[in-house]
């Protein structure tokens, strides 16, 4: 299942925290070009958009109709992770596939109640290009 957008995204992945990579706790971005710098929400995110074939307009499309969540999960050690969601399969930045919720158990994460709304999900990205502009104005 999307073999060749998840070879693209997990070749050119590169796992960093926004601490590390912008000094604050949370930065959501799609990544449309490698290299791909993030972290579990920004795996989630760009993988969604490759598979939505780059198109913004699927990518929302599969948001807005649920074909595709960023659900929110706990870790074994008691962190929050994203994974995203596709038809009744998950993939995040552990995995770097597709697989069924059973695997995603065996790694230690438990279900959350919590799914990012798309008007969530779209927030948390304008809130980000926020940030990134005022840096910008900093400098």
């Amino acid at each position: 299942m999307f073999e060749k957008e998840l070879k693209k995204l997990n070749t050119f992945w590169v796992y960093k925290y926004d601490t590390e990579q912008y000094n604050i706790r949370d930065n959501w971005k799609i990544m449309k070009e490698p290299p791909y710098i993030g972290d579990c929400e920004d795996y989630a995110l760009t993988l969604l958009y490759l598979i939505s074939g780059k198109s913004l307009w699927k990518f929302w499309w599969n948001l807005i109709t649920f074909k595709a969540q960023l659900r929110r999960v706990i870790t074994e050690n008691g962190n929050g992770h994203v994974v995203l969601r596709y038809g009744k399969m998950y993939a995040d930045n552990w995995t770097l596939t597709f697989v069924p919720w059973a695997e995603m158990e065996k790694l230690g994460h438990k279900k959350n109640f919590w799914f990012y709304l798309p008007q969530d999900v779209a927030l948390k990205l304008l809130v980000a290009k926020v940030w990134k502009l005022i840096r910008k104005l900093k400098k």
